[in-house]
């Protein structure tokens, strides 16, 4: 079997030589299989249809990072698409050669800085975790590289900043509401704190374009089980192939100039790629939040106690499927704000996305930290549908009777119950006591509010937990699918 460049240039006639003579447009901090098969995936289609004509450097984040790994590959690797496009099935290689650069800072901070000094780069990118956009009071102004994210990009921008160049169009990309001016804030921060100046402040303020992202793409990452067999298929060996779906969405908000900017340095709708404009993500983020994470934690509960394992199962039997598309049309679709016909097209999409023959999505895996999944995926739903005057939305609050079910200890050992230690000590107390229900559904400290104000709530979750313990879970889910 040959080295994948070997095969580059033998079976697809390309070469990473010929790639690498595209200028650097953008700064990716981040090497993880996400940004790999989504930021730089969209390079390539836009280098593919001559909409772009650059290349991503990308910096490694942290010190145990695998920069290195694609550098043996000279930076080439394969993203596989699987899942159901349409209806219909999906599955497609693309090698991917739109890395120019890679940069590791703990080992060449010269060379991290340097970035900064090409004018052709106008794009900063980073996916650095949800804790990654946080000031690391630890870090000082002499430290090569610092340990923390903001420091790091402070100093390019710095560097930038020096050499009198224009500032970037700044997208961070980690799962946070607002990571735009959450960075902006970090900057700030740690330019203060550095002793920088009121110049650069200003530069920052002025001459860089800081947007809030919303990125969407399921990826399982390395197909480690099954690499044999894709190299095989391939024709030579790739150890940073990386697997998504085909399914993707990046909502991108800013004022109208950023808007304006974004459509001029990343032109992916050109492309025919679902890049999204607008004043402000959270409707967006609301949207996938509780029409497609909000489903997956009903499933959590409610589908294990039927016996169900994955995603796919549920959705392949015609009783939980139907259970959850209610959910979706009349629980969750009435108290969005976005129109209601693009909501039930992105209800369809979710529901394909779902059914991806190609991902077996555990629910236990789902299952993890259910409470505060709960909290923040499930529970505004069932506030917003009481504030509507629509009642208690009844799958949703049996998705909360199931949860009490099994972190009250009632399903034994046949669903896995992983989560902090302080949450499952606190259902266990509780579940020891006679009024189970109302201790619990009071507690403000795991869910935000004492629940019993909720006109309704607790006679209904009591009533499902006199049921599950009488007949078990699947008549109620006939009842309400």
């Amino acid at each position: 079997m040959e080295r994948l460049q070997e095969a580059v240039a033998v079976h697809l006639g390309l070469t990473s030589a010929q790639a690498a003579q595209r200028p650097i447009r953008i700064i990716q901090f981040g090497e993880g299989n996400f940004l790999r098969a989504f930021v730089d995936w969209i390079v390539q289609q836009l280098n593919n249809k001559g909409l772009f004509g650059g290349n991503v450097a990308v910096v490694q984040p942290l010190e145990n990072g695998r920069v290195h790994v694609l550098e043996d590959q000279e930076r080439l690797y394969t993203v596989i698409l699987e899942g159901l496009k349409d209806g219909k099935p999906v599955r497609s290689h693309e090698l991917i050669d739109s890395i120019g650069k890679t940069v590791d800072p703990y080992k060449d901070w010269d060379g991290f800085l340097a970035l900064a000094d090409d004018p052709d780069t106008q794009i900063i990118i980073s996916n650095t975790t949800e804790a990654g956009i946080a000031v690391n009071d630890g870090d000082k102004v002499t430290d090569q590289p610092p340990a923390g994210y903001p420091a790091k990009l402070a100093h390019l921008l710095k560097r930038r900043f020096d050499r009198s160049l224009p500032g970037f169009l700044i997208m961070p990309c980690e799962l946070i509401a607002d990571n735009g001016p959450t960075l902006h804030r970090a900057l700030i921060n740690v330019a203060e704190r550095f002793g920088w100046g009121k110049d650069f402040i200003d530069w920052l303020d002025r001459e860089n374009t800081f947007v809030s992202t919303l990125v969407d793409r399921i990826v399982p990452g390395y197909p480690r089980e099954d690499a044999q067999e894709l190299w095989e298929k391939l024709g030579y060996e790739d150890q940073n192939m990386v697997k998504a779906e085909p399914f993707l969405l990046w909502v991108v908000a800013g004022d109208q100039t950023a808007q304006r900017k974004v459509d001029e340095l990343l032109p992916a709708r050109k492309a025919g790629i679902d890049l999204v404009t607008c004043d402000d993500v959270q409707p967006y983020r609301e949207r996938k939040v509780y029409l497609l994470n909000g489903p997956h934690t009903t499933m959590a509960q409610v589908a294990r106690l039927a016996g169900f394992k994955t995603v796919g199962q549920v959705m392949g039997d015609k009783t939980m499927r139907s259970f959850i598309t209610c959910e979706m049309e009349e629980e969750i679709i009435p108290v969005q704000t976005l129109p209601k016909e693009e909501l039930e097209n992105f209800a369809a999409a979710v529901r394909e996305r779902f059914d991806n023959p190609f991902v077996q999505h555990s629910l236990d895996s789902i299952g993890l930290n259910s409470v505060a999944k709960f909290v923040s995926r499930l529970l505004p739903l069932v506030t917003a549908n009481v504030e509507q005057g629509r009642g208690l939305p009844k799958r949703i609050v049996l998705a909360l009777s199931c949860l009490l079910w099994i972190y009250g200890g009632k399903a034994g050992d046949a669903v896995k119950i992983q989560d902090d230690q302080k949450v499952i000590d606190a259902f266990r107390e509780a579940a020891g006591q006679e009024d189970f229900v109302n201790r619990i559904l009071s507690d403000a400290s795991i869910w935000g509010h004492d629940l019993t104000r909720i006109a309704g709530l607790v006679e209904a979750v009591q009533k499902n937990l006199d049921d599950l313990a009488d007949r078990g879970v699947q008549p109620l889910i006939d009842r309400l699918a």
